[in-house]
């Protein structure tokens, strides 16, 4: 199973912090440091770090969302003009610092690390840019894969489906945003988004699908709410609780972390199994770990159809991968032609009665 880097292939990592708070900069670089990473600059602006990345060409760009003068995403746009490599922003969680960071992905940044809040420290945050840089940095052959656009079984069906439920950890936004975009088509059935999220950001995310959908995408409300199946919801898993599943519809509730995270693919996968047993269709797209492996192999083993997002088009073939070895997936395809047999289940769904 894939792994990536460990703390001694990624030590010298060479990394540009771009920041307005002279203060943050110092911390954040200062315990990149103490890890073993090289802080090559600590610059103050979008403008400052054009003039520097192109010249030091480091292994990550840290990129504030939110700064006076070129924000993150004008800068993102314009260091892709001249400059390859990894950046990753740094985003606060007020409306306007989730509403640039879907800017900035969009503009060519790779992920986003929230800033911390009142409950995570700098330190929590550091790990999360280690583990994100290890996941997403250049390496070697990820190991044996299938050949690319492989059907492992027969080609899975497209008809009869009663809802589908997509997973989705790092690099996630983006390709769900082409995934749906590509549809164009307001469901026939639900669609239930799992997309490894914190709090503060999935309802802005819901808010920009439905924008570029031009039908509704609403955020799982709390515990004691519930959107039922009629008519059928496009739902985004809501951050920091998991989206769980009956006959009469889904919401959300608080829980403990599987795998590390929460939401977790699995979780909803072992309600809606339950529900829609073989009449249920998985999508696994980009992402670290091993979340919905267990709950696309229990879809497979009740009939159900399951389809991971192949290495060619993955930004990191880790939990794709993990459904793959797992025995669980009914094939392993690129992005484009999942969206071609999305489009077909979708059309040719059968609303739960």
């Amino acid at each position: 199973m894939l792994t990536g880097m460990n703390e001694a292939e990624d030590r010298g990592v060479r990394v540009v912090v771009v920041d307005d708070s002279a203060f943050f900069r110092y911390e954040l670089g200062s315990r990149l440091v103490r890890r073993g990473w090289q802080l090559v600059a600590s610059v103050a602006s979008g403008e400052e770090a054009l003039k520097v990345v192109p010249v030091l060409q480091p292994d990550l760009v840290m990129m504030d969302v939110v700064m006076p003068g070129m924000g993150g995403m004008a800068a993102v746009r314009a260091l892709r003009r001249r400059w390859p490599g990894l950046i990753l922003m740094m985003s606060g969680q007020s409306d306007k610092g989730t509403a640039a960071t879907w800017d900035a992905l969009e503009a060519g940044a790779n992920d986003f690390i929230p800033k911390p809040h009142a409950d995570q420290t700098l330190d929590a945050m550091v790990r999360q840019i280690v583990d994100r840089y290890r996941a997403l940095a250049p390496r070697g052959s990820d190991g044996p894969q299938p050949e690319k656009g492989t059907t492992l079984d027969k080609e899975p069906r497209t008809e009869g489906f009663k809802a589908i439920v997509i997973g989705a950890s790092t690099g996630g936004p983006q390709a769900l945003s082409f995934l749906l975009e590509t549809i164009r088509l307001a469901p026939r059935i639900p669609v239930l988004i799992v997309q490894h999220m914190p709090s503060g950001f999935t309802r802005s995310f819901a808010e920009r699908l439905a924008d570029r959908l031009g039908y509704p995408v609403q955020e799982s409300p709390p515990e004691g709410d519930l959107v039922p199946w009629d008519p059928p919801p496009v739902i985004v898993a809501a951050g920091g609780k998991h989206l769980r599943v009956s006959r009469q519809g889904a919401w959300s509730e608080s829980g403990e972390r599987l795998h590390g995270v929460i939401p977790s693919v699995d979780v909803t996968l072992s309600d809606a199994v339950s529900v829609f047993g073989r009449d249920l269709g998985v999508v696994i797209l980009t992402g670290m770990g091993e979340d919905g492996a267990q709950g696309s192999l229990a879809v497979h083993q009740r009939g159900g159809t399951v389809i991971a997002e192949s290495r060619e088009t993955a930004l990191v073939w880790g939990m794709p991968r993990a459904v793959y070895e797992a025995g669980a997936a009914d094939a392993v395809w690129p992005l484009g032609r999942i969206s071609l047999w999305l489009r077909q289940v979708i059309q040719h769904g059968v609303p739960l009665r």
